[in-house]
């Protein structure tokens, strides 16, 4: 198996749109990425490439401070470590940036991220009522990061 993160291309949209529906029964959208990618100068997309196949990804904003939009590791490849690798992916990418705060929305109902997001050093800041379309909350989580200005 090989395996790399690399930064997404436009190329890699319909499957990573495949790869949300597949994790979580919805997406973010072929044209929410796509512009995303295309117009948002703070936008930072990657993926992790598995021999040569899209099998997860995640999305972050850095502007002041940096905000993911979507993490997901397919099933296929979960309990791997693949979730951890990107996530510290994207830590040291704030570290190096000098971001002090790397935020996050998550379901209460999704304990498996919630644990994964708790192992990394994230604590929870404050819910969010009814934040998803299904109107279940969303707990903002936050890590901060010791940065010298």
């Amino acid at each position: 198996m090989k395996y790399q993160i690399r930064p997404m291309v436009i190329a890699d949209i319909g499957e990573v749109v495949a790869g949300e529906e597949r994790v979580f029964g919805h997406s973010l959208g072929f044209e929410m990425l796509y512009s995303d990618m295309q117009l948002n100068p703070y936008a930072h997309y990657f993926v992790l490439d598995i021999d040569k196949k899209v099998k997860g990804y995640i999305g972050v904003w850095i502007e002041d401070n940096a905000q993911i939009i979507n993490l997901y590791v397919d099933e296929s490849v979960q309990k791997m470590g693949f979730g951890s690798m990107l996530l510290d992916f994207v830590m040291n990418l704030c570290i190096m940036s000098r971001i002090p705060v790397l935020s996050l929305e998550v379901r209460p109902s999704n304990q498996k991220a919630i644990t994964l997001y708790q192992k990394h050093g994230f604590v929870e800041s404050h819910i969010r009522k009814n934040y998803y379309s299904n109107q279940e909350d969303a707990i903002v989580m936050i890590k901060t990061f010791e940065v010298e200005k």
